[in-house]
């Protein structure tokens, strides 16, 4: 039995490794015998990918948490390169994270002429839309998971295929739960410690604040993989604790206990919607990355709910106004009123239907496995 394809694949983010260990256990199902090496987390490991280099110690939050990473962005450069150069991969999966992907990995791939397909694109539409041309010049096929994205890459000359969004798959046979058996409110900070530790205060005077008017208020807090419990619980008042629960499971199982969330603006917002409950959606950067953004994005929301509707469906506040003053009453608004509450959950299922059917992370595998056997017919 001749050995199959040898496919890497790079996240660097925790979403990364969410996505990467879907498509690598695709991969697995459609590519008998292949063989997946990668940089990611435990997600990938568990799925079955050898991995080179831990993603944990490349993802960074901002300009200046750069500086501090330098090291090890560099020696996890240097490991792929040195296997892109022994091992000779077969194809080549870019996952998102594009100033590590886009900028450091991409063009040594292409040196190489090694097959690259780029899978969940990086933000373009929202900031610095000329990477676009990157893009085709070094990318073989581009595989986006927003419905938007399609029409902006085609406009683009950029070979592009919409594969839906693999977080689809995910709430398959979700079921969400009456309003009267969800108990927690649910506190959705991030991934990253920075990124907690930003945002996680301001959540919990939110959550204080919303006790002295519900004392019986309770509030869960899923921790991703790669998060620092000890870091969280030294975010937490002594006094707000117990009324915390910390668990390690899918988001999608806290989420259907939740009647609302306060959200970290990123992918876990879209998870809200599709579990159909009522956000706020929060999010802060360091001052100087604030400063520098604000003078390149281009889009009109913050949040990937917004966005796919076309219009605000949550609300959204940034930087300063990232406090409970502000918070509590855009809570009150949505949980205090019934009408008003089934008319959000009304729109968050609407943005479930633009998300397209399941299925999005096989459709993403057979792109890869299209894109090998166009590599193996171009040697012939």
């Amino acid at each position: 039995m001749s050995p199959g394809p040898r496919i890497l694949i790079v996240a660097g983010e925790d979403s990364g490794d969410f996505h990467g260990a879907n498509l690598a256990r695709e991969l697995h199902r459609q590519l008998p015998g292949a063989v997946i090496d990668g940089v990611g987390g435990q997600r990938m490991a568990a799925a079955g990918v050898s991995l080179l280099f831990p993603a944990s110690r490349l993802a960074v939050v901002g300009l200046t948490e750069v500086i501090g990473r330098l090291p090890a962005i560099a020696a996890g450069r240097r490991r792929i390169l040195s296997y892109l150069d022994k091992e000779h991969p077969d194809v080549v999966v870019l996952i998102d994270f594009p100033d590590f992907n886009l900028n450091l990995i991409a063009p040594q791939v292409k040196k190489r002429r090694l097959p690259l397909v780029y899978y969940i694109s990086p933000q373009l539409w929202a900031w610095r839309p000329g990477r676009a041309a990157k893009i085709k010049a070094l990318v073989d096929r581009m595989l986006v998971i927003l419905p938007f994205e399609k029409e902006f890459y085609r406009r683009r000359g950029v070979e592009v295929t919409y594969v839906g969004h693999p977080l689809v798959d995910s709430f398959v046979d979700y079921r969400p739960l009456p309003r009267s058996q969800r108990p927690y409110f649910a506190l959705l900070p991030g991934s990253r410690d920075k990124e907690v530790s930003r945002l996680l205060p301001a959540m919990a005077a939110t959550a204080r604040q919303l006790r002295r008017r519900r004392p019986e208020l309770e509030f869960i807090l899923p921790l991703a993989p790669s998060l620092d419990q000890e870091l969280v619980l030294s975010l937490l008042p002594a006094d707000l604790r117990p009324a915390v629960k910390l668990v390690r499971e899918p988001l999608a199982a806290c989420l259907r206990q939740a009647f609302f969330a306060v959200v970290s603006s990123g992918t876990a917002t879209l998870e809200t919607a599709l579990a159909e409950v009522p956000m706020v959606v929060v999010y802060r950067l360091g001052k100087l990355t604030f400063l520098a953004g604000r003078l390149l994005v281009s889009v009109p929301h913050i949040s990937l709910v917004n966005l796919i509707a076309g219009r605000e469906v949550v609300p959204e506040l940034l930087q300063d106004d990232v406090c409970a003053e502000r918070i509590v009453p855009l809570v009150e608004a949505v949980v205090g009123n019934e009408r008003h509450y089934a008319e959000v959950v009304g729109e968050l299922r609407r943005v479930k239907e633009l998300l397209g059917g399941p299925g999005a992370t096989a459709r993403a595998a057979a792109e890869v496995a299209a894109c090998l056997e166009a590599a193996k017919r171009e040697e012939k």
